[in-house]
C-alpha cells in the first residue's frame, strides 16, 4: 500500500510540476520592457500643421474577430481579411487625424501572425504610431476547450495613430483585480496608454484607455489612476483627449454597479463626453456591435480647449469587423496659439508600472 502510495503522490507531484513549468513558460512574455512601449514610424515627414478642425476617432477592433471574440472557435484567415478591409475603408472614409485603437494584435497566432497596426497604418498613410502591449504570452490556453481553438502565441495591446509627430509615448499599466494565481499569470494588463502628439508646435495629450471588464470595484480604481493622471496634466493647462473602452456606461445611462467608475474619472474635473448623455439603447450605444444596447466606448474633452462640432457611430454592417462600434468626433480648436509649451508637460506616469 505504501508503495502504491509513493508511485500515486510522484504521479500527481510529476503532474503538478509539468502545470506550474507550463503556466510559468506560457505566461513569460516574449518581450523586453523597452519593447513593450514603442513609437513606430512608416513614413517621413509627419504633419505639422494645426487643423481648423481636429477629428478623433476610438475603436476596440477586437482584433478584427467580428462578433466571434473570445468564442471558441476556429477563424478563417479570410474572416481577418475581410474584418480589415471594412475597417480600412470606415477610417479612411471617416479620415481621423488621431485614431485610439483597444484590442489590436501586433502578430500572434489568433490573427495568422498579421501585424495589425503595422497593416491599417500602412493602408491608410499613417506616419507614426504608438504601440503599447498589454498582453505578450508565449501560449494563451484561451478560450476553454480543444487546443485548436486557443490563443496561442498573443501580442496585443493598445495603439495611437497620428496624422501628427507623436513627440513622447507612456505605457502606464493600472491596478489589477484580485485572482488566483493560475488567473492573473495570463491576466490581460489594463492600460493607460499616453501619447504627447504635437499639434502646430504644441503638445496634445492623448490618454487611451482599455478598463476592467468584470471588476467594478477593480473598474473604479483604474478610473481613480487615469483622473490623476487627467488633472496632472490639467494642472499645467495641457490640452488633453481621454478616449477608449470605459467598459462602463456615464452615470446618466443609469447603469447601476458600472456608474462608478465614470464618475469617478470624471470627478473634479472640467471632462465632458462628445457624445451628450443619450439613454441606452440610442443611436450612441456602442456595444454590442451587431445590436448596440450601452455605450462604454467614450471620447472625453476639455471644453477650455475644444467645442464639439460633430460625433459618429459606425458598428459596421452587415457583418461588424469588432463587437464594438467606432465613435468618431469632430472638434475645433478653442485660441490653440495660446495652448501650453512642452515645458509645461509633468511627469506622464501614473498607476503600476512592470
Amino acid at each position: 500500500m505504501s508503495r502504491a502510495l509513493r508511485i500515486f503522490g510522484s504521479v500527481v507531484g510529476g503532474l503538478l510540476l509539468a502545470a506550474a513549468g507550463f503556466v510559468l513558460w506560457a505566461s513569460s512574455g516574449a518581450l523586453s520592457e523597452g519593447e513593450l512601449a514603442q513609437v513606430r514610424t512608416y513614413a517621413a515627414g509627419p504633419d505639422t500643421t494645426r487643423p481648423d478642425t481636429l477629428t478623433v476617432t476610438t475603436y476596440n477592433i477586437g482584433y478584427l474577430s467580428g462578433m466571434t471574440n473570445n468564442e471558441p472557435v476556429v477563424r478563417p484567415d479570410s474572416l481577418f481579411d475581410a474584418n480589415m478591409t471594412q475597417a480600412v475603408d470606415f477610417l479612411r472614409e471617416a479620415a481621423p487625424d488621431v485614431v485610439g485603437l483597444q484590442e489590436i494584435d501586433f502578430g500572434g497566432a489568433r490573427v495568422a501572425q498579421q501585424h495589425q497596426l503595422d497593416t491599417l497604418a500602412t493602408r491608410l498613410g499613417y506616419p507614426t504610431a504608438a504601440q503599447a502591449v498589454n498582453w505578450d504570452e508565449r501560449y494563451l490556453p484561451f478560450p476553454y476547450g480543444r487546443p485548436a481553438v486557443h490563443f496561442g502565441r498573443t501580442l496585443s495591446g493598445q495603439s495611437t495613430l497620428s496624422r501628427f509627430p507623436v513627440r513622447r509615448h507612456v505605457r502606464n499599466v493600472l491596478p489589477r483585480p484580485p485572482q488566483p494565481f493560475y488567473r492573473a499569470a495570463f491576466y490581460l494588463d489594463r492600460l493607460a496608454q499616453v501619447a504627447i502628439v504635437d499639434l502646430g508646435g504644441h503638445p496634445l495629450a492623448v490618454i487611451n484607455v482599455h478598463l476592467e471588464a468584470f471588476d467594478a470595484g477593480t473598474r473604479t480604481e483604474q478610473a481613480r489612476v487615469v483622473n490623476d493622471l487627467y488633472r496632472r496634466l490639467a494642472d499645467r493647462d495641457i490640452p488633453t483627449l481621454l478616449l477608449g473602452d470605459f467598459n462602463s456606461e456615464s452615470p446618466e445611462a443609469g447603469s447601476g454597479s458600472q456608474e462608478g467608475a465614470i464618475a469617478r474619472l470624471t470627478r473634479s474635473t472640467d471632462l465632458q463626453p462628445a457624445v451628450a448623455s443619450p439613454d441606452v439603447g440610442s443611436p450612441q450605444a456602442t456595444y454590442p456591435a451587431d445590436a448596440p444596447t450601452r455605450r462604454i466606448d467614450h471620447i472625453f474633452y476639455s471644453p477650455r480647449f475644444f467645442a464639439p462640432v460633430d460625433v459618429q457611430r459606425w458598428c459596421g454592417a452587415p457583418a461588424p469587423p469588432s463587437d464594438h462600434c467606432a465613435v468618431t468626433a469632430s472638434l475645433r480648436p478653442i485660441a490653440p496659439d495660446e495652448w501650453a509649451s512642452y515645458e509645461a508637460l509633468p511627469a506622464l506616469e501614473g498607476g503600476r508600472r512592470e
